[in-house]
């Protein structure tokens, strides 16, 4: 559970920090840490570098995944050269490599725009499910060439 903590502080890091994101922190903040991919440990890897491989909840959209991955890139950027400190050594570098792999178990938020969900998952949910998941029937503008902006509100 830390990690997910930790993965969920950096990306609202990652977004405070860019401009042309910070329209997405309400996005994020509603994600919280249930919409953060896990990690796998893969012990076979050899050397200084620990290997986890992610498992993103299977609910992501290919769209959702795609701006999480954005953010991703941005977090390794300031991570690797800490302005204002010296970078600790000592700990592994933690290798997380994109995976086919989900978590068919991780809770999806209620009341999410549909693209913020997988189609296939969702179309597979009964009647039932997918009433209680109360998904709004609006797209989010994940960058500025999508259609018209869904805010994130409760």
């Amino acid at each position: 559970m830390f990690f997910y903590l930790q993965l969920y502080k950096w990306c609202l890091d990652a977004i405070a920090r860019d401009p042309q994101l910070s329209k997405h922190e309400c996005l994020l903040e509603a994600l919280g840490t249930q919409g953060m991919s896990s990690d796998e440990s893969d012990p076979e890897e050899p050397g200084r570098s620990a290997t986890y491989p992610r498992i993103y909840p299977q609910w992501h959209s290919q769209q959702l995944l795609t701006f999480l991955w954005q953010l991703d890139v941005i977090i390794e950027k300031i991570h690797a050269s800490p302005v204002g400190r010296c970078k600790r050594g000592g700990n592994p570098l933690r290798i997380r490599p994109h995976t086919s792999k989900y978590n068919t178990t991780a809770a999806a938020p209620i009341r999410f725009p549909r693209n913020c969900y997988d189609k296939d998952w969702l179309d597979s949910l009964p009647a039932w499910s997918k009433a209680a998941l109360q998904a709004k029937d609006i797209d989010y503008k994940f960058s500025d060439t999508d259609g018209a902006f869904a805010p994130m509100t409760q």
